[in-house]
């Protein structure tokens, strides 16, 4: 597939994957427009990195910025029916995701794209060091950490492991991933999906255009993702039964032979034994060894803000899970931990999220619940009785509620099922408030 310039492209949003579209549409020789709802009083930093020769339409988003335009490159963060996007398509003009607009470039590249509830970060990251760890030339990026538009400018690699929000994959057209991943399905993004069956077809599209050379790691254990449609080769992951990739006992097992016992697995909790799974039969398709996953699962610690003990003292463990921003993530969790074992810190921006769905892991495994930010009451009126209950309003109050509460054996848990932008810039500024707070290194975070 030939790569066409588009001579006038069009980037919507301007966050750092907007803009490293905006360079690469650029490097390819195209005259490069932008365009941002936010005022330009807030995008001065943006605006000098695009540099002189981008004209920009900011404070919202004019028909005229489509004038000639022959692509347009949405930022994840640009809905779907946007009336921008609408106007496009009535335009018929070609929209890319700014993932989509990267692969383009580098379409026979091996991707493998990871996508799900949760968990993605550390599958994408899990499967990109099991492959570098075989020899093979690989970066990880996307909704983690670099923008695929940056990836491909960087250059010097031979495959890539993209993780992908709904967000990004709702408006793929042909981007066809060697392998896609699908690890869970929860309540999640209900502001910008109206249900969870848009949210779902949202993910769905990422295995629609894959072919019979193709591989889908599909998750057994729920229902819906097994039922993912596609054309490409499936391939099973389960905690809980035989399949392509498994737990038998406490021994992690692939096609049937052992990779390595899960006690030797340096990641906590079932749920991350379901995505060493996963990563395991992604990066196998690419040829890593059971050796290579053995080496990365026994030393691989996890990324920041998800499930990470950040402080131990008088026999209490804090836990760093801020990026349990959705029930599904926090459920995760909680089936972790022993009866009544965990002080759980809750809350934030519920997202318009069902908490019953916790109600019954949280009776079982939760000591006391301490809830936080503007949606803290509401979400303690949905889980009633579950668990002793706690307002605090604040997380500093919380955690020193906590530390009163919490006795050696038990843990105190952040894993608020919420989004943070009520109280914190984002989760990870909470998840460093929360380890500071632990640490007592500070009275109280922002």
């Amino acid at each position: 597939m030939a790569f066409e310039i588009s001579p006038r492209v069009l980037v919507v949003g301007l966050g750092s994957s907007g803009l490293a579209a905006a360079r690469l549409a650029a490097a390819d020789g195209s005259e490069v427009w932008a365009t941002d709802l936010r005022p330009e009083t807030e995008l001065a930093t943006e605006v000098e990195a695009l540099g002189g020769d981008v004209r920009t339409f900011l404070g919202g988003h004019p028909e005229s910025c489509l004038d000639s335009v022959e692509l347009v490159i949405a930022s994840p963060g640009v809905p779907a029916d946007a009336t921008l996007l609408e106007v496009a398509r009535e335009r018929k003009i070609q929209i890319n995701t700014e993932i989509e607009f990267a692969w383009r470039h580098r379409p026979q590249a091996d991707m493998v794209a990871v996508t799900g509830s949760n968990g993605k970060s550390t599958v994408t990251e899990l499967i990109a060091r099991m492959l570098v760890e075989v020899g093979r030339s690989t970066v990880a990026g996307g909704n983690l950490g670099t923008p695929a538009s940056q990836m491909v400018l960087d250059a010097g690699w031979e495959s890539w492991v993209l993780e992908i929000s709904s967000f990004q994959a709702e408006l793929l057209t042909e981007m066809t991933p060697r392998v896609a991943v699908f690890l869970n399905l929860s309540q999640d993004h209900l502001e910008r999906h109206p249900d969870l069956e848009s949210y779902f077809a949202a993910k769905q599209r990422l295995f629609a255009m894959q072919g019979e050379a193709d591989t889908a790691v599909l998750n057994a254990d729920d229902p819906v993702v097994a039922a993912t449609r596609t054309a490409a080769r499936k391939r099973i992951f389960s905690t809980a039964g035989t399949a392509d990739a498994y737990l038998d006992g406490d021994v992690l097992m692939l096609d049937g032979e052992p990779i390595i016992h899960s006690t030797e697995v340096r990641l906590s909790g079932i749920h991350n034994l379901a995505n060493a799974l996963a990563a395991a039969l992604a990066a196998a398709t690419l040829g890593a060894t059971s050796t290579a996953m053995a080496a990365t699962l026994s030393t691989f610690d996890g990324l920041a803000h998800r499930h990470r003990t950040v402080h131990t003292a008088d026999g209490v463990r804090w836990v760093d899970d801020s990026k349990a921003t959705n029930v599904g993530a926090t459920l995760a969790a909680l089936r972790g931990y022993p009866d009544r074992s965990l002080h759980l810190i809750l809350g934030g921006q519920a997202k318009g999220q069902d908490f019953s769905v916790l109600v019954g892991e949280m009776r079982r495994a939760v000591a006391r619940l301490y809830l936080i930010g503007e949606d803290g009451p509401a979400i303690g009126e949905a889980l009633g009785d579950a668990a002793p209950i706690e307002n605090c309003g604040s997380l500093a109050e919380a955690v020193g509620r906590a530390r009163g509460h919490a006795v050696s054996g038990e843990w105190v848990l952040l894993a608020p099922a919420c989004a943070s932008f009520d109280q914190f810039s984002n989760y990870g500024e909470r998840g460093d408030c929360f380890a500071d707070l632990a640490r007592q290194e500070v009275a109280s975070c922002p």
